[in-house]
């Protein structure tokens, strides 16, 4: 029976006692163990002896992939090529920086350019300079372990995000049959680094205030003020805020779409122009710029360095526990559920897409819904601003 990939999804890490080995066709078979491990193979006779030889392992390789290999490795075969050649040909000089760069060229260079922009510092810069000259598949677990050590003492997080992201580049180039395997497969996540830590702040309506008027009362004058009042009522993502432009903005619909180039999970983003952002949006459009929040260039948006750093700057200023401009967003949805706000108009508010079935067949973003929300919030606000004189 052939093999599919809902019975290798169901046979996967889980405890086996059933055949060793499952055929497929072609002399493809999946070799099973005890464990629930699964190596593909390729069965096939040469100068009169039966080899078995390993492909990949499941699911690092696909069926798909596996399948593909085989019919490359059958063609070897059928010319007179013993198929061993198939990985040696190869895999066996490729380096770590080629491997990068063919990642890079033919899977991120079709992505985001804000996704193109991370794995750039995280990962591609990091490690481009490292292991150069060996092939990839030479590089020992305990060199990939030292490496990682002293990635550790520079910083956990970063560690092992970037631990992360380099499976994710070595996951790919085994499945394109650029390399034949990489150790670094072998290490665990949960062994390297430490976990980026999950936020919890949530900012009262009288911390809100506070800092709403440390913002009014901020001596710089630049775009980078408006910019974050904005964020503290909208709620929205720092990108999608700072990258707008004046064509994002509908002032006769009273509508502010957010491109799906810029949102962080590539979808577009609609949220409703209420009237106590209306002024501000109003006052920058007229200004006549294309791009709504400038940095020292006019063409040029605030970069988020600069940003960062005038938020750094003015949190030394507001005498309230320590926060960061993200949990803007954490507040709002916190502080709407409280006053009775649904979950799926919140939801929206933050530029998420709905679950589930929702998510295939609803594509409503609830924008009365959102506005009196937005209202109902930014009122509460300024009720506090108000108190504090």
């Amino acid at each position: 029976m052939a093999l599919s990939d809902t019975k290798l999804r169901n046979l996967n890490g889980k405890p086996y006692d059933g055949p060793a080995e499952l055929t497929d066709a072609e002399g493809l078979s999946a070799r099973i163990t005890p464990s629930g491990t699964i190596a593909f193979q390729f069965r096939y006779r040469w100068e009169g002896k039966p080899v078995r030889l390993t492909i990949g392992r499941y699911p690092s390789m696909s069926l798909k992939d596996a399948r593909i290999a085989v019919g490359e490795m059958r063609e070897l075969y059928t010319r007179g090529v013993n198929p061993k050649t198939y990985f040696s040909s190869l895999g066996d000089d490729i380096t770590l920086q080629v491997c990068l760069d063919q990642w890079w060229d033919k899977y991120v260079s079709g992505l985001r350019k804000n996704t193109q922009t991370l794995y750039r510092s995280v990962v591609y810069n990091t490690m481009y300079t490292h292991f150069q000259g060996v092939p990839v598949h030479n590089i020992t677990v305990s060199q990939w372990v030292r490496f990682f050590d002293m990635q550790e003492k520079d910083n956990k997080k970063k560690a092992r995000v970037l631990l992360i992201q380099l499976r994710s580049v070595i996951n790919w180039c085994i499945s394109r049959q650029i390399i034949p395997s990489c150790e670094v497969m072998k290490l665990s996540v949960k062994t390297i680094g430490k976990r980026s830590d999950v936020g919890t702040r949530v900012l009262t309506y009288g911390e809100l205030a506070k800092v709403w008027v440390a913002l009014e009362n901020s001596k710089i004058h630049s775009s980078n003020r408006i910019l974050h009042q904005l964020l503290l009522l909208w709620g929205s993502r720092l990108s999608e805020m700072r990258l707008a432009t004046m064509a994002d903005f509908n002032l006769d619909d009273m509508i502010w779409t957010t491109p799906s180039d810029i949102s962080k999970m590539g979808n577009v983003i609609r949220r409703p122009i209420f009237s106590h952002v209306q002024p501000y949006i109003e006052r920058l459009m007229n200004n006549g710029n294309h791009i709504l929040f400038p940095g020292m260039e006019l063409d040029k948006p605030i970069d988020r360095s600069s940003s960062n750093l005038y938020m750094a700057k003015l949190r030394e200023l507001i005498d309230i526990p320590e926060w960061r401009t993200h949990d803007f967003r954490r507040s709002l949805v916190t502080n709407l559920s409280s006053e009775g706000v649904p979950p799926h108009v919140t939801e929206k508010m933050l530029g998420h897409e709905l679950g589930g079935v929702m998510a295939v067949y609803n594509k409503h973003d609830w924008i009365a819904e959102q506005k009196e929300a937005y209202e109902i919030y930014a009122d509460k606000i300024f009720w506090h601003v108000k108190k504090l004189g």
